[in-house]
């Protein structure tokens, strides 16, 4: 799978468990310390509409700040989030976005490293969802393959500070060495 497939994959995963979202469920914990499951949701809605900012050529601050102003989820969540996964898939397959440099609050980046972030992001937190509302959390197979190898290949914590718990044994299912690898556990 290429990394435009895999962000297919992973719009894909995380919709069908925003779709399962009952409507008691907004404000249950994730298994990000502090985020209820609205904020996750909003966190990646938001993550989309600054992609789509920042790869047609706005500054981050700038892309930050439109985006800050936005209520990202609105009236419905799944219709915000159908309307920026379909902007965000377009800004990515746009010609030549993969090889332009964005600005990112990470600093100057390739659109292709950016592709990345985003991989990482809306990929783990559609586990985060799924867990959040008892859905069930097997990630695409060759998403997590995709996943998996960008984030062996990158500094610990994806730059972002995430620490790893590293109790996955080397032969572990490749989701359980990416939960692992990103600070969560299958348990």
């Amino acid at each position: 799978m290429d990394r435009l497939g895999a962000l297919d994959a992973a719009t894909v995963q995380f919709e069908r468990h925003l779709g399962r979202v009952p409507d008691d469920a907004w404000t249950r914990p994730t298994p990000c310390p502090g985020w209820d499951v609205r904020y996750l949701v909003a966190h990646v809605i938001g993550g989309n509409r600054f992609a789509t900012l920042v790869l047609d050529g706005a500054r981050a601050s700038e892309a930050i700040a439109q985006v800050m102003s936005t209520p990202q989820l609105g009236d419905d969540a799944m219709a915000a989030w159908t309307s920026t996964s379909a902007a965000q898939t377009l800004a990515f397959r746009t010609h030549g976005a993969l090889e332009r440099t964005v600005d990112h609050p990470a600093g100057t980046i390739s659109g292709s490293r950016f592709l990345d972030f985003r991989l990482f992001d809306i990929t783990l937190h559609a586990w985060d969802l799924a867990r959040s509302i008892d859905d069930d959390d097997t990630l695409d197979r060759g998403l997590v393959d995709v996943v998996l190898d960008i984030v062996q290949a990158d500094p610990t914590g994806m730059g972002f500070g995430i620490t790893a718990i590293g109790q996955a044994a080397s032969d572990a299912p490749a989701q359980t060495r990416l939960l692992d690898l990103t600070g969560r556990t299958a348990t």
